[in-house]
């Protein structure tokens, strides 16, 4: 009996935990931060305070209780309910003399500071007698970090999840408080790798140290066994090998005695030292080195490492790495290298990629698989950005003094960069062009590092352009292509040519069609302005939303030059892409045109007039195709340099929206309607 209340009451820890917000007059704080395994074979010991809250009075109702002395103390009892979690101890054997009316009472101010007694009644729930002065916070103390009763808890979780711990008393100025007092997870450790290590084919450079591969408890002692031993297994797979010295003491060859090797710094193999490959972390991330008995048995193309020194009352977080790997003979690019990490203590498995050959010294990636939409006049905005990856797979291929260059195709601007270069290079430089961006600086700390590095480009696309965005780099950087972005324009414009006669005021065109790309592209306040060459609009016709639920007005506006515009404003953006249809139209047509085509184009939507609707666009269009265009080359635009800003032109949506084919007054064969 009294061993099974040692358990319950002597495994303390000592790693704090925030607490969380107690109720009412009580202070409750779980003192030890759990992580364990859900199920009885996971038992674990967690410590709770329990004090009076220092704004509220003290406890006054309670009884005297006798101790192992003879002599009384006085308490109070508190009920404690387990949440997710069952009481590890034999419910049946935790009274005193086998009767169920006596309390527990012998020597517990030793090991848990203020408990006078604790009985459990079922899997969940015991009785507990908290001492009054102890609780009250009147006698000092010094082996907790405060003034209060101190219980250990020994329980498991039932389930994954928090197990909580709920303390209710009937005493007055003793109100319910609960806390989390440890957190069950499903599976024993995590385990990753930090990434992958390149070889380039036929690179004088086939031997790199492995990327780190962390193993790390979930639960308390994880991976340990009865002697503070973790015995861990990395299983190579794939057409490369560990690099292997096999030595004995007096420098000769043993086939025997085999020693794994590592890259040093100065890029020359040497000998492991397990405790420059194995480090371990506990809590508080304070690192210290494995024991001596720490081994590595090397068979052919797996490792066994025991590493001893270890503790099971903590957290365990494993890191092992600077482990030499080398491609062999028959290894072709896109070979890939794994290792199955395993351990004798813990039931999670994983197959990690530690390396991979490639064609290339260096390797030119885009940021995602879906290209990014970039809409086509509309200002930058957060979809006008994209990603390009350069990662140099063996040291000192790219010369970062040298300049790099990005070349955008015409008709697409870079408005700026943003790049993650190397950790410590602060002469990173570049420059922007229009569509050229050139870099020097870019990485590289010292010449044997190889360069990883990603550029974040903010373009702009210019009304007219659309279809894939194709970026060439040059300079430094092999002569490469790759297709980075796709350009849609924002709506559509769509209308069929009409045959017409001069010598009418009103002449009838075709109906016009304009298509949204997506739902919201166009925003309320936004305008779309037609024009047809040398004509005027004489009637808006009548319009009708087809698809979709924008709302928009249609009506004629003077517009640049007395010219007579046909003006589309949006009252409410869809959230449905939206189809209007605009039928009825007439024009008016000077009798001293010539024969021929004449086009229908979308102009920028700009006024003359100072008061004109445009005018807090400053120098730039309402219409959203033109959005990152000016009239100014020079003109700012939200704070944007001249980079990114395309010179205004007009785009013709039908360049022979109107064909007049007659100028003759006398000529009467006109379909042409009469008003």
């Amino acid at each position: 009996m009294k061993k099974k209340l040692a358990l319950l009451m002597a495994a303390i820890m000592t790693v704090a935990m925030v607490p969380m917000t107690a109720f009412a007059s009580t202070k409750m704080k779980a003192v030890d931060e759990i992580s364990t395994a859900a199920g009885d074979e996971h038992p674990f010991t967690s410590r709770v305070e329990l004090s009076v809250d220092d704004d509220e009075e003290i406890v006054e109702d309670v009884k005297d209780y006798p101790i192992k002395s003879g002599e009384t103390r006085k308490g109070f009892e508190v009920t404690l309910t387990l949440t997710n979690g069952k009481f590890a101890v034999d419910v049946d054997d935790t009274d005193k003399d086998g009767d169920d009316e006596d309390y527990i009472m012998d020597g517990y101010e030793n090991v848990a500071k203020g408990i006078l007694g604790v009985k459990v009644e079922s899997d969940t729930e015991a009785t507990v007698i908290l001492r009054q002065n102890i609780y009250n916070q009147v006698e000092g103390g010094t082996d907790i970090t405060s003034d209060a009763c101190v219980l250990p808890i020994v329980a498991y979780a039932v389930d994954t999840g928090d197990v909580i711990a709920k303390f209710t008393s009937n005493v007055t100025n003793f109100k319910k408080v609960e806390d989390v007092i440890a957190t069950a997870y499903d599976g024993d450790v995590t385990i990753e790798s930090e990434g992958v290590v390149t070889f380039v084919e036929d690179a004088s450079e086939n031997v790199k140290n492995m990327k780190d591969i962390t193993i790390e408890g979930l639960v308390n002692g994880a991976m340990i066994d009865e002697k503070g031993m973790a015995i861990i297994t990395l299983d190579l797979s794939g057409p490369y090998e560990f690099v292997i010295d096999e030595v004995d003491e007096d420098g000769k060859a043993d086939p025997g005695n085999k020693w794994l090797q590592t890259v040093g710094k100065d890029g020359k193999l040497k000998g492991i030292d397990l405790r420059d490959v194995i480090s371990l972390l506990n809590e508080n991330e304070v690192p210290y080195y494995p024991g001596k008995d720490t081994v590595a048995k090397i068979e052919d193309d797996k490792i066994v490492l025991q590493i001893g020194g270890l503790k099971d009352d903590h957290i365990t977080m494993l890191r092992i790495g600077g482990i030499a790997l080398k491609p062999t003979k028959s290894c072709d690019p896109g070979d890939v290298a794994k290792i199955k990490v395993s351990g004798e203590e813990f039931d999670t498995k994983a197959t990690l990629e530690v390396a991979r050959m490639v064609e290339e010294a260096v390797t030119y990636t885009v940021e995602d698989d879906d290209l990014p939409t970039i809409w086509a006049g509309k200002a930058y905005d957060e979809t006008n950005t994209l990603e390009v990856a350069i990662e140099e797979n063996t040291g000192d291929i790219l010369n970062t003094s040298r300049k790099a260059t990005f070349t955008f195709p015409d008709g697409i601007e870079v408005v700026d960069i943003d790049a993650e270069v190397g950790k410590k290079n602060q002469g990173f430089r570049y420059e922007i062009d229009e569509n050229v961006v050139t870099i020097w600086n870019y990485s590289k700390e010292e010449e044997s590092e190889k360069t990883d590095m990603t550029i974040k480009f903010i373009l702009n696309a210019a009304p007219t352009f659309s279809g894939d965005v194709d970026v060439t780099l040059g300079g430094e950087f092999d002569d490469v292509e790759l297709t980075v972005a796709t350009v849609k324009a924002p709506y559509t414009v769509e209308a069929k040519t009409s045959e017409v006669l001069i010598d009418y005021r009103y002449v009838p065109v075709n109906e016009i069609v304009i298509t949204e790309a997506e739902e919201g592209i166009l925003n309320e306040g936004d305008v779309i302005m037609l024009q047809v060459e040398k004509m005027d609009f004489e009637d808006a016709g009548t319009y009708e939303v087809t698809t979709g639920d924008i709302e928009v007005d249609v009506e004629i506006n003077d517009g640049n030059k007395n010219t007579a515009q046909l003006e589309i404003t949006v009252k409410d953006e869809s959230t449905e892409a939206s189809s209007i249809t605009i039928s009825g139209l007439e024009l008016y047509l000077d009798r001293t045109l010539p024969v021929g085509g004449y086009a229908l184009e979308n102009v920028g939507a700009w006024g003359d007039d100072a008061d004109d609707y445009n005018n807090d666009r400053e120098n730039f269009a309402c219409n959203i195709l033109w959005e990152n265009s000016s009239k100014d080359k020079e003109e700012n635009k939200n704070g944007y340099d001249v980079n990114g800003i395309f010179k205004y032109g007009a785009v013709t949506v039908n360049d022979e929206y109107v064909e007049v084919v007659t100028a003759g007054r006398d000529q009467d064969d006109s379909s042409t309607t009469r008003k």
